[in-house]
């Protein structure tokens, strides 16, 4: 399989501490999947929840189809596993005794404070794409933000059945005798499975950065 990693170039150096925090490098990594499928982005600290949400799809290449949240884990705990008053997503109005923080409440600095620090992000109820959110730096940078730095392989196609599933169709793909191969055709396109579009996801990534205001020209009043 030809290798689907792209960097896109210098990485910031790492921020004297004496002076105030500008960008977080964080590795978005996709749990349970080999080989390894990661981003590493530029994200401003105080990014509220929703658009990390964002980010994330758009630096993994996601459709952004289905429902999400986001835990708070203790050592190698898993999303399902976290208790409901250290999840943070859309509380459901007809479970209130399970609900949860609410996402727009709270920004990235809030939850990860220090390299190490990690948050879970869970995408489709039922495919369960896990992502450990890694905070690995704290760094200064003159790049817009968020900006991204490295990916690794792309991601499995949507609806494909979680983990197992895209080991599963990633097999099939590759057996053109397989009764099914059609089907993972339909699913991962012409491309082999892992394939990377880089410019798709430059581009997304490129969307969410705030563009300058452009500033107003008064004439002067004619007298």
């Amino acid at each position: 399989m030809p290798c689907a990693r792209t960097d896109f170039g210098q990485h910031p150096k790492r921020q004297d501490p004496n002076t105030m925090p500008k960008a977080y490098q964080l590795r978005i990594a996709l749990r349970d999947c080999k080989p390894a499928i990661y981003r590493d982005v530029l994200v401003s600290p105080a990014t509220p929840l929703p658009k990390l949400h964002k980010l994330i799809q758009a630096a993994m290449g996601w459709d952004n189809a289905h429902m999400y949240g986001f835990a708070l884990p203790k050592k190698n705990e898993r999303y399902y596993s976290v208790p409901a008053e250290n999840r943070f997503d859309i509380p459901d109005p007809l479970d209130l005794l399970n609900s949860t923080n609410h996402e727009t409440d709270f920004k990235l600095n809030d939850l990860l404070k220090a390299p190490k620090d990690k948050l879970l992000y869970l995408y489709d109820f039922g495919d369960d794409w896990e992502h450990i959110i890694t905070l690995q730096a704290i760094v200064e940078t003159e790049s817009a933000l968020p900006h991204l730095l490295q990916a690794e392989q792309g991601c499995p196609p949507e609806d494909c059945g979680g983990p197992s599933g895209a080991v599963y169709w990633a097999s099939v793909w590759h057996d053109k005798a397989h009764e099914e191969h059609d089907i993972a055709l339909d699913m991962f396109g012409r491309h082999e499975p892992g394939w990377l579009d880089v410019a798709a996801l430059q581009k997304a990534v490129q969307k969410l950065q705030l563009k300058p205001r452009k500033k107003s020209i008064s004439t002067p009043k004619e007298t």
